[in-house]
């Protein structure tokens, strides 16, 4: 997946000067291991483009973390499931690795485009939307990766799709993911499963 900015680089013809008051808003920063971003409202504002690194997204509930995905290198990092419904879930970003990330603001990136004489309505749509496609292209191969799959081509799928899994997330991360105890994991790691 492009970085968002060479994405406006090849929709459009934009002057030096405006792909840098763009980038002004996208807001770069190095995140290390152990960093994380909190709260519902933090994460449901941005998209994250993870442009070098490794992170996770879960939630608590009952005391317990339930990881819902993982990101590395060069893939968008995102939730916004409360937008279309009201589900009273706090999301939190934990990195697993130290990170290069990209904050892409939706709505003042939105209005900061609209505002381009050059970029017309429906090209700031295309461009606001290309994480958003990426991450319902990955929702849908998670999806019908399982429910078809057992555990063990659950596992394999997870791999396949992260190379770097098992190098950056702990058995606890990774069998909450694929939604097995972490005894059902070590079998099928060990080859006994």
């Amino acid at each position: 997946m492009p970085h968002p900015i060479d994405i406006l680089r090849r929709v459009h013809n934009l002057s030096p000067e405006r792909i840098a008051k763009i980038k002004s808003v996208m807001q770069e920063a190095h995140m290390q291991r152990g960093d994380i971003i909190d709260g519902q409202k933090q994460i449901i504002a941005n998209s994250y483009y993870i442009k070098k690194g490794a992170a996770r997204v879960f939630y608590i509930r009952n005391g317990k973390e339930h990881t819902v995905s993982f990101a590395f290198d060069d893939e968008y990092l995102m939730t916004h499931s409360s937008l279309v419904k009201n589900i009273n879930t706090t999301f939190t970003i934990m990195f697993l690795e130290d990170s290069d990330i990209v904050y892409v603001p939706h709505i003042r990136l939105h209005d900061m485009l609209n505002d381009i004489e050059e970029i017309n309505q429906e090209e700031t749509a295309l461009f606001l939307n290309a994480s958003l496609l990426h991450y319902t292209a990955y929702l849908e191969e998670r999806i019908y990766a399982f429910q078809n799959a057992n555990a063990v081509e659950r596992y394999n799928w997870a791999v396949a799709r992260y190379p770097r899994l098992l190098e950056c997330a702990t058995v606890t991360q990774i069998a909450s993911f694929l939604g097995l105890t972490k005894e059902t994991l070590y079998r099928i790691r060990s080859g006994k499963y």
